[in-house]
């Protein structure tokens, strides 16, 4: 290896598991990106170096940020009610949003002076002994970007009886989810910015490739919920938000949660904060198109992120901040008043997965 990577604490560097020759160079395969790096060059995410032409990542287990959250922080509001997870982020990121909400840490690439690993185990040790009752990938698209690692953890994590879930951007491959999913992938958030032409333009990601890979995770039997945060500019457009609550429901389900959350300036974007009118005028758009499930985030006020039977409207969870308290479900997901599955899932243990035929 070069004198710069030699620098980094080894136990960061690993080959990586989806990679490909081309004319003396390497395809990274991990993202939908697929850059095609010379010799020493990394790719967009800054995570990974094609050396004597293979591909390694800088990033497995290479941690900027841990913390021990409730699930509702994620947010994930029907998967693992009340429950926490233990929580890491990386460094780097494969968008280039403007407007960032972890900008100190996705707009940073990995380097040998931030260099700090934590093993699969140890973290997974953490969990346990911290009262987690599962694991969460996050914050700067660690759940791609650290995929090696991610696959040990799940693994280990199942091993032990917790849960796995990512909050992601949606832009691995194919392949790179299909070894999450594999290895134990429970839940995912994924952060549906807007629509095509906004999404390519601020974020530099093909939106339909979210949507494949969300598609994807509904067949091998994921629990995925959607989170838009509505940026002035690229997601207050009501044709764009009525494109994208039509296509949860044409996607993935009319009981798939849609968080739409509101925007505040950050890093290198200083439009002002989205109006709350728009916020709720998103709601109602996710509503009339048929979602049973739209809660709205960053407004703070009651109940706007409570849930409520869609058949009997009794309310079910109620939420404020990341507090969440069962007020009318039967311990199985459903509502104790009519019986409505309210599509919530309970932490029973590591299952089975179900799915649909998929690619290997």
């Amino acid at each position: 290896m070069t004198s710069s990577i030699s620098e980094f604490d080894q136990k960061v560097v690993r080959k990586g598991l989806l990679q490909s020759a081309e004319n003396g160079r390497a395809r990274c395969l991990t993202c939908n990106h697929r850059c095609l790096l010379p010799e020493k060059e990394k790719g967009l995410c800054g995570t990974r170096v094609n050396l004597g032409g293979t591909i390694y990542t800088l990033t497995h287990g290479n941690i900027s940020s841990i913390s021990n959250n409730p699930i509702e922080k994620k947010p994930f509001f029907h998967f693992a009610p009340g429950t926490r997870a233990l929580t890491v982020g990386s460094w780097g990121c494969n968008a280039t949003c403007p407007f960032c909400q972890n900008h100190d840490i996705s707009k940073q690439h990995p380097s040998p002076s931030i260099s700090r690993h934590m093993s699969p185990q140890r973290f997974v040790d953490l969990a346990v002994r911290g009262g987690s009752e599962g694991t969460s990938i996050s914050l700067n698209e660690a759940a791609t970007l650290m995929l090696e690692w991610n696959i040990d953890v799940f693994k280990i994590a199942h091993e032990r009886g917790l849960y796995n879930t990512i909050v992601t951007n949606g832009y691995m491959t194919t392949e790179a989810l299909n070894l999450m999913i594999d290895a134990g992938l429970d839940a995912s958030n994924v952060d549906v910015k807007g629509c095509s032409d906004g999404v390519k333009r601020f974020c530099g990601i093909d939106v339909e490739r979210v949507w494949e890979n969300l598609s994807r995770m509904k067949d091998r039997g994921v629990h995925v919920e959607v989170t838009t945060l509505v940026v002035p500019g690229l997601a207050d457009d009501k044709d764009c938000l009525l494109e994208i609550a039509t296509r949860i429901v044409e996607t993935l389900d009319h009981d798939t949660p849609w968080h739409v959350n509101r925007y505040f300036p950050q890093y290198q974007y200083q439009e002002p904060e989205t109006p709350v009118k728009m916020i709720l005028e998103a709601r109602e758009i996710g509503w009339a198109q048929g979602l049973d499930f739209v809660y709205i985030g960053n407004v703070w006020q009651e109940g706007l992120e409570d849930t409520c039977c869609p058949n009997c409207n009794g309310l079910v969870y109620r939420r404020l901040g990341f507090k969440s308290s069962n007020t009318g479900t039967d311990g199985t997901g459903s509502c104790a008043e009519c019986g409505q599955n309210l599509g919530i899932h309970h932490w029973t243990g590591p299952r089975k997965m179900v799915e649909r035929e998929h690619d290997a």
